[in-house]
């Protein structure tokens, strides 16, 4: 089999089940509280295959709350969960750059898993960028056998981060466990570096590198992210040589997975120049809102990137910038701009968009194009009750 079929299969295999259909596996129970300061969440399946998915949250302003921000029905959590996997997250005890003890923060997690559901027949990591160096400084940490952590995904991995005040939390290139960095093409360089350093131990595990073929910081998508746990499964259950690119002499693997085009979810106007929209979710610790808008929709709509549109919530109305990003637009001003997952973020440049609009996951917007048809004032769109199609 040709090396470019091989890959295509394993990929296909890796993410099978993204999003199970007719899936009728019970919803998991949800379980929050506090440990030593910092604030946790778990998702607990029926039927729990002593598998645990930790995962460790990146740089956080000082001034936005503690939240352990876990959310079930994200698709790649939501295959994960149908398989039986616990997936559990932390707050760490504080925001800002913390590494030594979020560490900890992350140890007394799992010791809790342990403590009341029992003791873990493996436990992964999975981090983004600030959390993508906790990850990586775990994996490389020794300890007695066997090891607490069975392997890590560290995704857009922040390696040259450096706590304040702290001992050197640099990492050291040496990991005794699985790691993968699952890595933008725009930030190659520290995790390539890593990959490609010498290996002391032959017992070593080598870290492997797969690159997202897109630019930006932990612009990656579900199915991106399920792919990368599920080849860190199989290295972990057959070996290195159950990987797309097994070498002597690494090189990045190409994981970029095109999002799937998904028919339009959106309830158009009669005119045809604008729509009502579903907020998705919300994220807990910024007050970003993802919709259930695709880029198509603006488009059939006519409204063409980095021009604005009207978005309107209850009784208010916001002039919004259909951008590439956060920086399309200045401090506080709105943005639309479509993720990876090739839906859109709602947001405001640092500011809060969910509760500058009140919205919840649920809720409908409505959205019109600004032309020289467009009345200085509209009329008001359906309630902001939770959204029915």
């Amino acid at each position: 089999m040709c090396r470019h079929v091989r890959v295509a299969v394993f990929i296909a295999l890796l993410t099978l089940g993204v999003f199970p259909p007719g899936s009728r596996a019970a919803a998991p129970t949800l379980s929050t509280g506090e440990i030593d300061g910092a604030k946790f969440a778990l998702a607990v399946p029926e039927n729990w295959n002593h598998r645990v998915l930790i995962i460790a949250h990146g740089l956080r302003p000082l001034d936005r709350p503690l939240v352990a921000d876990l959310y079930p029905d994200q698709p790649a959590n939501k295959a994960l969960l149908s398989e039986g996997w616990l997936i559990a997250k932390t707050s760490y005890r504080r925001n800002g750059l913390i590494v030594a003890d979020a560490i900890a923060d992350i140890d007394a997690l799992r010791g809790h898993i342990t403590a009341n559901y029992g003791v873990p027949e493996r436990v992964l990591l999975e981090g983004e960028s600030m959390g993508g160096l906790i990850v990586t400084l775990l994996a490389e940490r020794p300890g007695e056998k066997p090891l607490p952590y069975a392997g890590v995904v560290a995704i857009g991995a922040a390696l040259h981060a450096q706590e304040p005040g702290s001992i050197n939390t640099y990492p050291n290139q040496r990991p005794l466990i699985p790691l993968i960095f699952l890595t933008n093409q725009s930030e190659l360089d520290g995790p390539l570096a890593y990959v490609n350093a010498p290996i002391v131990d032959p017992d070593q595990p080598r870290p492997v590198l797969w690159r997202v073929s897109r630019d930006g910081h932990v612009n990656v998508n579900q199915p991106e992210r399920l792919a990368a746990l599920r080849g860190l499964n199989a290295w972990l259950d057959h070996g290195p040589k159950a990987l797309p690119n097994p070498s002597d002499a690494p090189k990045p693997f190409d994981a970029t997975l095109p999002p799937e085009k998904s028919p339009s979810q959106v309830i158009p106007d009669a005119d045809g120049r604008g729509f009502h929209a579903r907020v998705v979710e919300v994220s807990a610790v910024y007050g970003n809102v993802f919709l259930n808008v695709q880029p198509t929709d603006l488009e059939t709509t006519g409204i063409a990137k980095m021009t604005r549109f009207l978005l309107t919530v209850g009784d208010q109305t916001f002039r919004v910038l259909y951008g590439r990003d956060f920086s399309s637009v200045k401090r506080s001003d709105w943005v639309m701009f479509p993720n990876a997952d090739g839906y859109c973020w709602l947001a405001r440049n640092f500011a809060d968009a969910a509760a500058a609009a009140k919205l919840g996951a649920g809720d409908s917007v409505w959205i019109r194009r600004i032309d020289s048809q467009t009345p200085t004032a509209l009329p008001p769109p359906r309630t902001q009750s939770k959204f029915k199609p």
